[in-house]
């Protein structure tokens, strides 16, 4: 029993000092010193963390709740920020045309302008990653089509390729049901217009790891194609995509942002940032200033920390820079 007793307490000893040797190597790493001597990065990053858990845990964290219509009261419309209506509820950041509180707006409407942003950025990841990798193996043709392409679309401003391609889903799929499908022709539209990056990035990278020894050994044995191309090469490009990724998650809101605010991106029944920011547009000129000002700043602190965070992962991923 003795001996049973010691076998397993040293099995359960393993994945500890697993985890152990995971926290000291990210705590001993070039990365992580880097991090930690720059007040500025960590700031960023504070903030950064800050918005997105305020948004992810917005019907638990946000004071009211903006979709509740019940508790919506005309009365309480366009109230002052640090206001308190006559049931007694204050608003720090006042209350919109229809009442409801700005603060929890933000906070909703946050969750939204990240969950587009963010699958934007995953699909033109994956396709310009895998276009990216079959353009530098294959060369030829195939190398020469996807960048001509490429090419093509860099001479468009992204914005336009986004409206372009908006405009196209609502023609082929009507107002009823663009309705409904709104967020998802709005991530496929951004998606579309930000793989470009990912591919020239990727291909610029996988022609140099191609020529090494490893992948020609590889081929020598026989191993798939796909196979060398996952297991070999994308793992030696990841450098540069995280990179492009970090600083394509802020253009991606943004343009998010431009496009509610343009009136083609989300309805205004599922509030984004860009939407809050058009709303209160209208209400400015009256002197209801908090209503669009809170929702800009907002929009300006989270794209400004992923942007100095993408810096940042820029600088120390690049060994030239140490």
């Amino acid at each position: 029993m003795e001996h049973n007793n010691s076998h397993s307490q040293g099995v359960q000893q393993v994945p500890q000092m697993q985890k152990m040797t995971l926290i000291r190597k990210i705590a001993d790493s070039d990365i992580f010193y880097s991090f930690c001597r720059s007040p500025l990065i960590v700031f960023a990053a504070v903030l950064c963390l800050s918005l997105v858990l305020s948004a992810l845990f917005a019907p638990w964290l946000a004071p009211y709740d903006p979709f509740d219509q019940s508790s919506l009261s005309l009365w309480a419309a366009n109230l002052a920020p640090l206001s308190t209506d006559d049931d007694g509820f204050f608003y720090l950041m006042g209350t919109d045309n229809q009442g409801r509180d700005i603060l929890s707006a933000i906070m909703y409407g946050m969750r939204t302008s990240l969950i587009v942003g963010l699958a934007a950025v995953a699909f033109a990841l994956v396709l310009g990653t895998s276009l990216g990798l079959v353009a530098a193996f294959f060369g030829g043709w195939v190398d020469s089509l996807l960048m001509r392409i490429a090419d093509i679309q860099l001479s468009f401003p992204a914005i336009l390729v986004a409206l372009l391609i908006d405009g196209v889903a609502k023609a082929v799929l009507g107002s009823s049901q663009m309705e409904s499908l709104a967020i998802y022709v709005l991530i496929l539209a951004i998606g579309l217009s930000e793989w470009v990056q990912f591919a020239r990035a990727v291909r610029a990278a996988a022609l140099v790891e191609q020529r090494k020894e490893y992948v020609q050994a590889a081929r020598i044995m026989g191993v798939p194609v796909p196979l060398i191309m996952l297991r070999h090469i994308l793992p030696n490009v990841i450098s540069p995509i995280l990179v492009i990724a970090t600083i394509s998650i802020a253009v991606a809101i943004i343009t998010e942002a431009t496009l509610s605010f343009l009136g083609v991106g989300i309805p205004q029944t599922e509030p984004s940032l860009g939407t809050l920011i058009r709303v209160g547009g209208n209400y400015l000129m009256s002197g209801e200033w908090w209503i669009t000002l809170f929702p800009g700043l907002t929009l300006v602190l989270l794209v400004l920390s992923f942007n100095l965070l993408g810096d940042w992962l820029r600088d120390a991923l690049n060994p030239r820079l140490k």
